[in-house]
């Protein structure tokens, strides 16, 4: 996004609707105009890219038929190819090195900021684009078309229509293009054919179809017919030009456009104080004011945002650093996607989606529980809802009615053991169910509607005056790099309850004040390898007794004994894999993730050893307490923490969809199945909300199925009778855009687009970087050997993140990896403001030493405000492997700013999965100038100190 609107500076871009339809010869008939204003002002002529003979340039076309205003009129080529073909075949005609699309589009957007800064007065600029809108270009290494490779720019634009036969057409698809890629069209010129007349009637088509539209058509007359004698047809062509010039339509055009660039600036500038009167904002206390954040447009990972009043430059590209709340898969504007939302509108609009079916949904629904989905193995079928928190809402519903049917089975099942055997009466039924809640983990958060935040603690912030949360929630182990070590932080109250600390410790690791140390991340995440050691025993230990202790205690007695409220009945486990999003950017240890799970699941495989003969089955029929015990004698039984296994959702609607490296996080839980889990974000690639549910065949049946009720007739071991449902049994949920087929079209594009991402040369260089790093690493220490080459360590420099070697585990799609570089992550790990960090995939998080630190404080907005400035760029930028996104910073503009986002004393970063490590090493940059080069930094009434550590 390169930010190029001037207050000083009109810039049009010129496309054609085909080639040879007068786009040279309106850019000349405009530039001169533009010089023979009264006003002060220079005019600019920019040809980016000119095949064919010299004498034959329209540069030099331009630069004969102004000469009158030598002063005024400067003209400029940068790209000039001698064939004339189209430019990608002309740069290998010409046995010449293509540009990137870096290098291209940097360079037209310098010539347009260097022609701002010397302008004097307002002056005019146009840039006439070579053939029609989808010619291509001569960019390495896909020659991507001119409609593509100018978008970064976001120039408006004046298309040349075709008045020959066909015309209409051409014209109409060419308008089209661009607004896919979301251009603004001023205007909309078309030149008549030699009689004076359109002779195929396609001005006046055109001018119907455009003012439709709010653009204005201007007809002009047809140049003359070339001549042989050169002299004679420079005579004719001036005559022309001349007349145009005091023709009426010529200048109407030009007051038409300055008057279309004054009003897209003042709207600008006035739309920060009509928000504030409009527009309630989430997550945003209005009583605090503060700016507003003026996006005029967005490309790639950058915002295009209104700059500072006083500057020249209206815009300023600003660097979305939070992945515009986590959902950009392939940074904003992807053409594909906006095509496949333009094919499924185009086809469907939306249809309703009970009892019928449409392709998209079911391409959708079969990759999801194909091999290649996150579904396989487990899923059997997919819900469609609106966004992650309604895919959520459903999630939990399904997980209660697969619990209440689990418990159905199990009292039919076991009735002749059960004290006061099945019957229940039906409102003491109804009121049990109605307090049924769920196990989750601290600083969990599944969305805003009240079902999810009932499934939350209520932490005081997430929270409104309905928050009723049921349930219990664990304090979580979390995955740490402080002081550049790699660790896992148990909390307080986990630690006193594990026994025999030494025990959960191998050799390669120490334990020092909560923190059990591991050798690299890849031990960490290699949960098939540490279900064998003490602390996974430790944990699903810990799990039991904690799950059999609540079981009574959410009992509610008055002084006789006697049951005054139904209590809370733990049915379902609700989780976000390795990382807790809103929470606080939370980095679980995935092996308790796994050991919650396994016990959950398996309740039966971890017995908890008790003084109790009778076991409190069900808090619906138990009216004994039981606590456990850690010691086994003759009057001690063992049972199981819960009488049955409950439901397992797993919220990845953060994490999924390659964000933390892995299509889905339960490949770091050890392959790790739920029975429900759920997919947003990413899977549409940032372009439009849908969700996704998907769930087990027994969550299905749940309500397919008629309630257990009773014994199969003449069964002695109480077999269960299943009978189909009716309407009442159904999962009575639904949207009025389920399944909308925008959705699920832009979904399977963004899958398709994927894999050859996260397999490309930049992860692969990253996982490679990740696996050199910790293989270098003694082990025990994560820290960096002397003996390793200095050119391996510096996350500054850029032949490290480009580096082609591969290293073992370099290839695997599965391996445990961050496009942050490891040696940045310690750095900053050292710092003494910082406490810890940690990252994964594309995500960053740096939390800060505050005493109390929570949602409510300011701490890290206020320490990386400095991100917010627009400063230039601390590097040079290199070519990188594959397709680059234009990087604003570089050779295009001064520099940019970062918008960025904390949860109290929490800063995270987020890319893309296609940000480019030039993009990731400028912002390592920013981050290491702001928090190492500041002596002193106050928080919150508590100061703290920098420890400069020197970049390796």
């Amino acid at each position: 996004m390169m930010s190029l609107l001037f207050k000083n500076l009109r810039i049009h871009q010129i496309f054609g609707a085909n080639t040879n339809v007068g786009k040279t010869i309106l850019t000349t008939a405009l530039v001169r105009a533009s010089a023979a204003r009264d006003e002060r002002g220079d005019t600019y002529y920019y040809k980016p890219v000119s095949t064919g003979p010299l004498e034959d340039a329209d540069d030099l076309h331009v630069q004969f038929h102004t000469r009158r205003w030598p002063s005024k009129v400067h003209v400029e080529c940068s790209f000039r190819y001698n064939d004339p073909v189209s430019p990608h075949l002309a740069v290998q005609m010409d046995h010449k090195s293509p540009p990137t699309i870096e290098t291209f589009t940097s360079s037209i957007a310098s010539n347009i900021r260097q022609c701002a800064e010397r302008t004097s007065g307002f002056g005019h600029m146009y840039v006439e684009t070579a053939g029609g809108i989808h010619s291509p270009t001569p960019c390495w290494p896909s020659f991507p078309t001119q409609a593509d490779a100018y978008r970064p720019l976001f120039l408006p634009t004046i298309l040349v229509g075709d008045a020959k036969l066909g015309g209409i057409s051409t014209t109409i698809a060419a308008y089209e293009a661009l607004v896919l890629r979301g251009y603004i069209v001023d205007a909309l010129v078309v030149f008549n054919d030699p009689t004076g007349q359109s002779r195929y009637g396609n001005s006046d088509y055109l001018n119907t179809y455009f003012s439709e539209r709010g653009i204005a058509l201007t007809a002009l007359p047809h140049p003359p017919e070339k001549l042989e004698d050169a002299e004679e047809n420079q005579s004719a062509t001036e005559r022309y030009y001349d007349d145009l010039l005091s023709s009426p339509p010529l200048p109407r055009l030009l007051s038409h456009l300055d008057s279309l660039h004054h009003s897209r600036i003042a709207n600008l500038e006035s739309m920060a104080e009509r928000t504030k009167e409009n527009i309630w904002w989430p997550f945003v206390q209005h009583a605090s004011g503060g700016g507003v954040n003026v996006i005029d447009s967005a490309y790639g990972d950058f915002f295009n945002v209104l700059g500072p009043s006083s500057s020249r430059s209206v815009l300023h590209p600003q660097l979305d650093s939070s992945a515009s709340w986590w959902t950009q898969t392939f940074g904003h504007t992807n053409t594909r996607l906006t095509l496949a939302a333009a094919r499924a509108a185009g086809r469907y609009g939306h249809v309703m989606f009970p009892r019928a079916t449409h392709a998209p949904a079911l391409a959708l629904s079969e990759y999801l529980l194909s091999p290649h989905g996150p579904g396989h193995e487990w899923a059997s079928r997919v819900f469609f809802s609106d966004n992650g928190s309604t895919g959520m809402e459903v999630a939990l519903k399904m997980a209660l009615r697969t619990f209440v049917r689990r418990r159905e089975a199990y009292l039919i099942t076991n009735k002749d053991s059960l004290v006061g055997g099945v019957e229940v009466d039906q409102k003491v039924k109804r009121a049990y169910e109605r307090r049924l809640g769920i196990i989750g983990l601290k600083g969990s958060y599944h969305g805003d509607t009240i079902g999810n935040m009932d499934a939350c603690e209520e932490s005081g912030v997430y929270t409104c005056e309905w928050h009723d949360c049921k349930g219990y929630w664990f304090d979580p182990p979390r995955v740490v790099i402080r002081q550049g070590q790699t660790a896992v932080k148990v909390p307080p109250d986990m630690m006193k309850d594990l026994p025999a600390h030494d025990s959960i410790v191998s050799p390669e690791q120490r334990l020092t004040n909560n923190l059990l140390t591991f050798p690299s991340l890849t031990h960490v995440y290699d949960v098939p390898s540490r279900l064998k050691t003490p602390l996974y025993k430790q944990y699903t230990t810990y799990v039991a007794r904690k799950l059999w202790t609540l079981r009574s205690g959410f009992r509610k007695t008055n002084a006789k004994d006697e049951l005054t409220e139904q209590p809370t009945e733990l049915a379902a486990l609700v989780l976000e894999p390795l990382l807790l999003g809103a929470g606080g950017m939370i980095f679980v240890d995935p092996l308790f993730q796994r050991a919650l799970a396994d016990v959950v699941r398996n309740p039966q495989e971890f017995p908890v050893f008790t003084h109790s003969v009778q076991s409190p089955t069900s808090s619906l029929h138990s009216t004994e307490s039981s606590t456990p015990t850690s010691t086994f004698d003759s009057a001690c039984v063992a049972e199981p923490p819960l009488p049955h296994s409950l439901p397992i959702i797993f919220d990845e609607v953060f994490t999924g969809f390659h964000r933390l490296g892995p299509l889905t996080p339960q490949k770091l839980l050890g392959n790790a199945h739920p029975d429900i889990a759920v997919y947003a974000k990413m899977l549409t690639g940032g372009l439009i909300p849908l969700a996704v549910t998907l769930a087990s065949r027994e969550v299905f049946d749940a309500f397919y199925y008629a309630p257990h009720s009773e014994p199969v007739v003449g069964s002695q071991k109480n077999q269960i009778e299943k009978k189909p449902g009716g309407k009442e049994d159904a999962l009575l949920h639904g949207h009025s855009y389920t399944a909308h087929a925008i959705g699920c079209e832009v979904a399977n594009e963004t899958v398709k687009m994927m894999p050859d991402i996260v397999r490309g040369v930049e992860h692969k260089a990253m996982r490679n970087i990740w696996t050199q790093w910790w293989e270098s690493s003694p082990t025990g220490e994560g820290m960096i050997e002397q003996k390793r080459p200095r050119s391996k360590l510096d996350w500054s420099d850029p032949v490290l993140l480009l580096d082609r070697t591969s290293g073992s585990n370099g290839s695997s799609e599965d391996a445990v990896y961050s496009l942050w570089h490891p040696a940045f992550i310690s750095n900053v790990s050292q710092l003494d403001l910082v406490e810890d960090v940690m990252a994964l995939g594309t995500v960053l998080a740096i939390r800060l030493k505050e005493v109390g630190g929570s949602y409510t404080s300011t701490s890290a907005e206020t320490v990386f405000e400095p991100l917010c400035q627009i400063l230039p760029p601390t590097s040079t930028p290199t070519s990188s492997f594959g397709p680059a996104k234009a990087t604003p910073g570089s050779l295009s503009t001064p520099g940019y700013s970062i918008h960025f986002r904390t949860l109290g004393n929490v800063a995270y970063f987020m890319t893309s999965l296609n940000t480019t490590l030039d993009v990731v090493r400028e912002v390592q940059a920013r981050i290491w100038r702001i928090l190492n080069d500041k002596p002193l930094v106050e928080i919150r009434n508590v100061k703290f100190g920098y420890r400069k550590v020197e970049s390796t």
